[in-house]
């Protein structure tokens, strides 16, 4: 298979899988990275909204710090179980409803939450918001992936991403301007009316995948529609034959055992431990900057101002991480760099043990974690996009972001435990960076163990 740009010159003849894999972009493209980025836009929006909402319920409705944590508790095994729920579905019955379904459940429980009077019904609908929540990102990233060029997928992947840690550093602005004049509920409101609003835009514009369809004999026609109207949009004439590749018998046994059995079976699990153990572990860095970076700060003197400034950073941070790691994989490999990303994040991490750190020193470091804890995120999302067969791709990457809501979860249970024990700044922070030094090794062994991820794409 070859990644050149297709030619438009007639009588030439390309396979649905070489076109798709080749070059210019087109408008068509670029309309579905638009679409993904805003989907993961929304996400990193709407979860950091409601961090917004719960000092206002303590003060308006005299609600237990208790019952706030059995919320924000119950939020994220539901964000987990999101993922858990949308890989196989997506991998069943096709990205694109699950997307679909995703959005429009985020959408509808944010906007009825805007509605509630009690914290029973405020935790059920965040509940269930956050279980579409977990299922838009890898669904998104998923999709859009499928009809990425092989040489940009894993920075074109990136850019997608880097829509989440954008919506996070968004919602900071939005809440600051709507909560004191309007109340928490116009920003939920806000939240959920986005989200529905997304589904008649995603359903015009965002097609099932190509991939997926290929592999199913009743879809091929709608495969090689999609494929026409992207060719066209490439400057490919329609005079091109567009012949569908046809799976070989080891490849079409595999897809149906379906995408479960694929990435537990002997031949993709260690990828499959590798990824999703690493993006455990730095989502679980992630999460321990975001929650207790302003308690750790405040034990350091610092007021909330300040370590605001530092976690504002930490978003814009991940932003641009996002891109140079997706530039970088696309320069020198898929797991060179997550190699060199996941470990320069570990470093990061522990050289807080060392020494005193004035406000200044934290804002390059909040920026510098951003970018590399961020952008190693990113960069994980397009390694796995391309790193599990097409029929299991949802799975894997879904039980991906599954595990990075795990690491949520162990984020708020250990380093409260921690911080209540009386551990010390650098233990905590030194404890945190080796889980993700021992990533950067999984990811070195795949390099010497495994095929490239495009060399796997490829096949």
């Amino acid at each position: 298979m070859t990644s050149r740009p297709a030619s438009p010159t007639a009588g030439q003849s390309l396979t649905v899988t070489e076109l798709i894999a080749s070059g210019p972009l087109g408008g068509r493209r670029i309309g579905y990275i638009v679409i993904g980025f805003l989907c993961v836009l929304l996400d990193g929006i709407d979860i950091g909204a409601w961090g917004f909402v719960y000092p206002h319920l303590v003060a308006d409705w005299g609600t237990p710090a208790g019952q706030i944590t059995t919320v924000v508790t119950a939020g994220y095994v539901t964000l987990a179980l999101g993922a858990l729920i949308a890989g196989p579905c997506a991998d069943r019955f096709g990205r694109k409803p699950t997307l679909i379904v995703s959005v429009i459940l985020f959408g509808g429980a944010m906007t009825a939450a805007a509605f509630a009077t009690d914290i029973t019904t405020l935790g059920v609908l965040r509940s269930i918001a956050c279980l579409g929540l977990g299922a838009v990102f890898p669904s998104a990233i998923a999709l859009v992936s499928e009809f990425m060029p092989l040489r940009r997928k894993a920075f074109l992947v990136t850019v997608v991403f880097c829509g989440f840690p954008l919506g996070q550093a968004v919602v900071g602005y939005l809440a600051a301007f709507i909560v004191p004049s309007f109340g928490w509920q116009v920003l939920l409101l806000i939240g959920g009316m986005a989200g529905l609003a997304l589904v008649p835009l995603t359903l015009s514009i965002l097609p099932e995948s190509v991939a997926l369809q290929m592999q199913r004999p009743n879809r091929l026609a709608r495969a090689e529609r999609t494929a026409e109207t992207i060719a066209r949009s490439m400057g490919v004439t329609r005079q091109i034959t567009l012949t569908p590749q046809v799976r070989d018998p080891e490849e079409s046994e595999a897809a149906g055992r379906g995408g479960v059995r694929t990435v537990l079976s002997r031949k993709v699990i260690l990828t499959s431990i590798v990824v999703w153990y690493a993006y455990l572990a730095n989502c679980t860095i992630t999460y321990v900057l975001i929650g207790y970076l302003p308690l750790i700060m405040a034990t350091m003197g610092m007021d909330a101002s300040e370590s605001g400034q530092v976690i504002g950073l930490l978003g814009w941070g991940g932003a641009i991480g996002s891109l140079l790691i997706g530039y970088a994989m696309s320069r020198i490999g898929n797991h060179r760099t997550l190699v060199l990303s996941l470990a320069l994040t570990a470093v990061s991490i522990a050289v807080v043990a060392f020494g005193a750190w004035p406000l200044a020193a934290l804002l390059v470091l909040g920026f510098v974690w951003g970018l590399l804890n961020g952008g190693a995120n990113a960069g994980m999302n397009a390694f796995a996009a391309s790193a599990f067969p097409t029929h299991a791709r949802g799975t894997g990457v879904a039980w991906m972001h599954s595990a990075g809501k795990l690491g949520a979860i162990a984020a708020g249970l250990v380093g409260g435990l921690m911080i209540g024990a009386g551990w010390g700044i650098g233990a905590i922070f030194l404890s945190f960076a080796l889980p993700v030094l021992i990533a950067a090794a999984g990811f070195a062994l795949l390099a010497l163990t495994q095929p490239t991820a495009t060399e796997k794409e490829s096949r």
